[in-house]
């Protein structure tokens, strides 16, 4: 390691110690921890490196048991974001039967996988009762897609105030470091990228997916209550 690396590293961990540390206020902290995540993104070191570790550092691919609507890639690729991994679907956006896949190192995909399936399962049952009562003019497809990507919108803002303000428990802690750089590498090489666009969009739906977004809460996999 070049001696460039280690000095970043140690400026790393002397940030790390300060936001760990009990008695920095909450601005330290935040402050402290953008510092390190800006770092280790620039200069892709993961914590394994940090820790001089180079065991489980194989990329690995699970595959979600529950099938649904290809819109649910939008919700599980900002999921994905937050717990260090990169997901994937097979099928067509549209369709009600794709499958969902992560890449991830092997404790990640163990962190996400419950959470992940719990997420579709959610967004099922939501669709069937949106479906049942559905009253507005605009055709239900659209408003399905408008619904998921206000969902996607709501869940990532709720995350990202979730890392700021340390609210999430240790188990679900999400990682200020992103996606690991051997992760990333992995997923371009492999990975077929198709864009999907949406031209007609729903307003009401949108806006209520994104307030649904907003209060999940990926702990108990029940709404939060936000005022």
């Amino acid at each position: 390691m070049d001696k460039d690396r280690k000095d970043i590293i140690r400026k790393i961990e002397k940030l790390m110690a300060i936001a760990s540390d009990p008695a920095a206020s909450d601005q330290e902290i935040q402050l402290s921890a953008f510092k390190v995540n800006k770092l280790m993104i620039q200069y892709k070191i993961d914590e394994y490196e940090l820790l001089g570790e180079t065991k489980n550092k194989n990329v690995l691919s699970k595959t979600l048991d529950i099938k649904s609507t290809g819109y649910c890639h939008w919700v599980l690729r900002v999921l994905a974001k937050h717990f260090r991994c990169r997901t994937y679907y097979r099928g067509k956006i549209n369709a009600n039967n794709c499958t969902f896949g992560f890449y991830g190192l092997e404790d990640d995909l163990k962190i996400i996988m419950p959470i992940a399936e719990a997420l579709v399962k959610y967004l099922d049952n939501n669709l069937k009762d949106l479906k049942e009562c559905y009253i507005y003019d605009i055709d239900f497809r659209k408003f399905k897609r408008s619904y998921f990507s206000g969902f996607a919108d709501g869940l990532d803002s709720i995350l990202n105030q979730a890392l700021l303000e340390m609210k999430i428990d240790e188990k679900y802690e999400v990682a200020i470091i992103g996606v690991p750089a051997i992760v990333e590498d992995y997923f371009e090489k492999n990975i077929r990228h198709v864009k999907s666009s949406t031209s007609d969009t729903s307003e009401e739906g949108y806006e209520l997916g994104n307030r649904d977004g907003r209060r999940y809460d990926i702990k108990q996999n029940n709404l939060l209550d936000i005022s």
